[in-house]
């Protein structure tokens, strides 16, 4: 916001700009032949007899574009704050230690699947002119033959924006690990925080609860993580336990409650069953309940057997 050049990155700028220069200047000194030979060859002079060319030889515009890549060779930065060499890890370039992670590929051909990206969640801030200079170092780049080595010169991109393809984009955080500065600075033994300690290390326990750490993480609890990374597995066995304990006691719950309802399904069949079986056949009114029926007329003896 208040454009300040960010002094820890210039340093790299700077010796890029030196390699920037020096093929620039390779390239001019190329070119300057070029337009001397040419203006020989068409003006039918003995090359042998020009020993050097010299600043007549060349419009003075291009003149001046030549001394000023020379000069550049020889110049010493004024903004890198007091830095001598250029070191990734600054608090100036790397603001924080945590980040954004997905598994990728390659921005160039073969365009190979196997690097893990990191984005680090807090960004480096740069000034107006720095961000130019990057632009300049990058898309207008030539080597000493004059070829460009930049493939985004005409506004080409080389590896367009690609799918995600299932991919998760996860977020390291405190929960993860703590740096060897935090741990000195806090007098810290743990190797993480957490959840009810993580606001402390600006993570917000209403965005990143205990369900998005399960969600966005390969380890399902902190304690695997500590035993699959850092082989400290007692805690995670412990916990493993519980899990494995409430899981039998789920499962044995599940089974009582469906041989219950089996039983209670049986045991309905057989009511129902029963409710259909046929009834007596009626008496008749004027009969003696122990009264044999009698026998009607005409019919044998046995009949009534």
């Amino acid at each position: 916001p208040d454009d300040k050049p960010n002094a820890a990155l210039q340093v790299a700028l700077d010796r890029f700009q030196k390699e920037w220069d020096t093929d620039m200047a390779e390239c001019e000194a190329k070119q300057r032949k070029e337009r001397r030979l040419g203006a020989i060859l068409g003006e039918g002079i003995d090359a042998t007899q020009m020993k050097q060319s010299t600043w007549l030889d060349e419009p003075e515009e291009e003149e001046v574009k030549f001394q000023t890549y020379l000069r550049g060779l020889q110049d010493d930065r004024s903004n890198q704050g007091g830095y001598t060499y250029f070191n990734p890890w600054d608090s100036e370039i790397m603001r924080s230690i945590y980040f954004f992670g997905y598994e990728g590929s390659l921005t160039e051909p073969p365009c190979t699947e196997f690097l893990e990206w990191r984005v680090m969640d807090t960004p480096t801030t740069v000034s107006k002119a720095q961000l130019f200079q990057m632009k300049k170092l990058l898309f207008h780049h030539v080597d000493g033959s004059c070829k460009r080595t930049s493939t985004h010169y005409e506004g080409s991109v080389a590896r367009p924006l690609q799918p995600y393809n299932g991919r998760m984009v996860h977020r390291c955080m405190c929960r993860d690990f703590f740096s060897d500065e935090q741990r000195r600075k806090k007098n810290l033994d743990a190797r993480r925080c957490e959840e009810d300690n993580q606001e402390e290390f600006g993570f917000s326990r209403d965005v990143f609860t205990d369900e998005w750490f399960e969600r966005t993480h390969r380890w399902s609890t902190p304690a695997h993580q500590d035993c699959k990374v850092f082989g400290d597995c007692e805690k995670y066995n412990k916990e493993l336990a519980e899990i494995r304990a409430a899981e039998a006691a789920a499962a044995a719950k599940e089974a009582a409650e469906k041989a219950a309802k089996e039983a209670r399904e049986r045991a309905k069949e057989a009511a129902q069953a029963s409710a259909w079986r046929p009834a007596p056949a009626p008496r008749p009114a004027n009969r003696p309940a122990n009264k044999p029926a009698k026998k009607p007329s005409g019919t044998p003896w046995w009949a009534s057997f």
